[in-house]
């Protein structure tokens, strides 16, 4: 671990050893809370975890990453009741936490059917309707719709943990005056999800459920409450395991991951072979479809130069703005070439575009609609990257500094490039040399075999592990 990871988890540890004995129907509570969330005003803690001396004002110390997610395999398996009956004809239930799930519609019409598949969505709208169906057809349960009025036990439960606050003096987390209103807050909501969980699977028929992320408190505390029910949870990947604590600690039963990477990043911190599967992900299905429009088309919507090579370069909001304005500033000097910005989230035109005549918006095409007329993908280190290989196409990628970075793309070699002239002449480069476009598209196959088997489509093989889990 380096120096931030090590303070992290040491911090976490330390809030989880401190807290422990918060409990509301015998879950503890920090288990379940949103750790970093309780100091995102805290600006002096967040500067402090890079620094070798904030360990000093730790009392617990992560010796590495299987030893803490190894606290987290034991509190799950605390809670597992594998002799509670699962009720008759159950049904899959998809929980969609912090909008990560992204099935797509045609996706979730042709595989989860109504009859057998139901949707939880945390909070009920006043205008919803008495029985909601999505837009896919599925009856919707809300979550807040079996909750209960538990003001008396949430604020004992507050109190004692005030009570351990101030037990905490000059604390660099415990201490500080907004940790107190955040850990207040979480107690309240996880209390409430506790409550609504148990209501809702005593009077809902599921067999198994499919969530989005199991990092947030909402879907941690419904994982937790199925574990004692004997109900299966399985959680997707949402995009690739690019800064490891988001994907840290792991909850479910199975983690439906995209490749090899995945299985063994997550076997390197302790998890068994049967927690973790090779799944991929339902919404690159979508990616080998045909193309919407023809290339002729797209380049008159988007106004591009037929005679020039095409880049489709992925930037997010205004990060790394220094870094893709050097980029372009040396593919400008090569005068060969059209750029289409493809932001993320979707903000068009990107102000890159008013800068350089080369340098087109995507007029907010999705990205499977840009990626088959494209020649080369320039990206981040995200997702993207990733699906534009599954796509066929040659990715170079900015690698920009971040301190949980999990090495990911190291496979790519010389596609990856820390400074943006460097990564231009690379581009450049596979344009006009036959021998090292034949070497990059090797390299990315290579690739591909590792982070994203090929074999069945993922949503066949998450159906495939869905009636594996609930077939007892």
């Amino acid at each position: 671990m380096d120096t931030f990871e090590r303070n992290f988890w040491s911090l976490y540890l330390e809030f989880i050893e401190t807290f422990q004995e918060v409990k509301y129907k015998g879950i503890s509570i920090p288990y379940l809370c949103h750790f970093r969330s309780l100091f995102t005003n805290n600006e002096e803690l967040k500067k402090n975890l890079s620094t070798d001396a904030f360990i000093h004002q730790l009392s617990h110390k992560v010796k590495d990453k299987r030893s803490f997610q190894q606290r987290f395999t034991d509190f799950k398996n605390l809670h597992l009741n594998k002799q509670m009956e699962r009720k008759a004809n159950g049904k899959v239930a998809l929980y969609n936490a912090a909008n990560l799930l992204r099935f797509p519609t045609e996706i979730t019409k042709k595989h989860f059917k109504p009859d057998c598949t139901l949707v939880i969505r945390d909070i009920r709208g006043k205008r919803t309707s008495k029985n909601p169906v999505t837009a896919e057809g599925l009856p919707a349960h809300y979550l807040n719709d079996y909750d209960e009025s538990i003001d008396g036990h949430v604020t004992a439960i507050q109190k004692q943990a005030e009570g351990i606050i101030a037990k905490h003096k000059k604390h660099p987390l415990f201490d500080h005056p907004t940790f107190k209103v955040a850990l207040n807050n979480q107690i309240d909501r996880i209390a409430h999800r506790i409550v609504e969980s148990y209501n809702m699977i005593a009077k809902l028929p599921i067999s198994c459920i499919v969530f989005s992320s199991t990092h947030y408190y909402q879907s941690r505390t419904l994982a937790v409450v199925a574990a004692k029910h004997n109900i299966p949870t399985i959680c997707m990947q949402h995009g690739i395991v690019a800064s490891e604590n988001g994907y840290m600690p792991k909850i479910a039963d199975v983690d439906a991951v995209y490749g090899y990477f995945e299985v063994n990043w997550f076997k390197s911190i302790g998890v068994s072979s049967e927690g973790v599967k090779v799944v991929g992900h339902p919404r690159f299905d979508l990616i080998s479809k045909d193309p919407k429009m023809t290339k002729k088309a797209l380049f008159s919507k988007l106004g591009l130069d037929h005679q020039k090579k095409t880049i489709l370069l992925i930037v997010r909001g205004n990060a790394y703005m220094k870094y893709w304005r050097k980029l372009l500033d040396s593919l400008e000097k090569f005068g060969f070439y059209n750029v289409i910005i493809k932001d993320f989230p979707v903000r068009t035109p990107h102000p890159l575009t008013e800068n350089y005549t080369f340098a087109f918006s995507s007029k907010s095409y999705h990205l499977y609609d840009l990626l088959p007329h494209v020649d080369v993908v320039v990206a981040y280190l995200s997702t993207v990257g990733l699906e534009a290989m599954i796509a066929g196409k040659p990715v170079f990628l900015l690698s920009t500094p971040a301190p949980t970075y999990s090495g990911y793309y190291d496979r790519l070699g010389r596609m990856i490039q820390d400074d943006p002239q460097g990564l231009a002449n690379i581009v450049h480069r596979y344009f006009n040399n036959e021998e090292f476009r034949v070497k990059v598209n090797s390299k990315r196959k290579k690739f591909l075999a590792y982070a994203y088997p090929n074999g069945k489509t993922s949503s066949q093989k998450l159906m495939d592990l869905i009636t594996e889990m609930t077939k007892s």
